[in-house]
């Protein structure tokens, strides 16, 4: 029951990025809407539409492309620093103003296409995702620790469509070829491989949160916790854990031996 109940939530929080759309969807709808922000009429526009309308399509716009960026374009690139978080969402606001800017002219039949009015719209639109974004980042942080503490690790391909949960302390090893990775795992007394499209060195820079799971090799990651002993045969040495062996490169044995 607690690993169906892990499932569901694990579920649950791959929707998490979604909340940074509906947040900011409703902010930006509500900044025009009741305060009018934009200095947007609350007339009928040239291309015939209310100020409801015009809100409610700033709001949905924002809310779409926020959402398509952090549930399917960001997943496939690696962001580990605070530098590239702060850089990932400085982009998103930028490109935000762009589309609401296109879309502001798009409702005056492309009569506001001038410096002063995109001058204005890139100086309001970051100021309107301050609470939204503040409140998610703070929200991301508190989940992001929850999903760290989790007993599993969720191994996914470039195109997320092939994903192997498996309990941390059932991993073994990672073995690269090419773009492809072959996790290794025990699984009931039985050591079993799953292959992945995904490189060693964008999968190495996910995991950096498992302490315990450590290069040995150019083409191999290892989880620690699970070498049984370290042997030099022939002058190579290797870690053994269920049976299999993983070579130890000579950069990496000061960490082994």
């Amino acid at each position: 029951m607690r690993e169906i109940q892990s499932l569901r939530n694990d579920k649950l929080l791959n929707y998490f990025p979604m909340v940074l759309g509906i947040i900011s969807g409703f902010s930006v709808f509500y900044f025009l809407y009741f305060f009018g922000a934009y200095g947007i009429q609350k007339g009928i526009s040239y291309s015939g539409h209310s100020h409801f309308f015009r809100s409610s399509c700033f709001g949905l716009l924002t809310f779409g492309y926020l959402t398509v960026f952090e549930m399917l374009i960001k997943p496939k690139i690696t962001i580990t620093s605070i530098r590239d978080k702060v850089l990932w969402y400085i982009s998103l606001v930028i490109l935000g103003s762009q589309f609401i800017f296109i879309l502001f002219n798009y409702f005056w039949n492309w009569q506001e296409w001038n410096v002063e009015a995109y001058l204005l719209i890139v100086k309001e639109f970051p100021l309107m995702m301050v609470m939204p974004f503040t409140f998610y980042l703070i929200v991301e942080r508190f989940v992001g620790g929850k999903k760290e503490k989790t007993n599993y690790i969720v191994f996914k391909s470039e195109n997320n469509k092939d994903q192997l949960k498996i309990k941390i302390e059932d991993f073994l090893y990672v073995n690269s070829s090419g773009n492809y990775i072959t996790v290794c795992y025990a699984t009931n007394n039985t050591v079993k491989e799953h292959l992945i499209r995904k490189t060693l060195k964008f999968l190495e820079k996910e995991l950096v949160v498992f302490s315990k799971i450590k290069r040995c090799h150019r083409s191999y990651l290892i989880n620690t916790s699970n070498i049984q002993t370290i042997k030099e045969i022939k002058g190579k040495v290797f870690a053994e854990m269920k049976g299999v062996r993983v070579p130890v490169s000579k950069q990496y044995q000061n960490q082994f031996l």
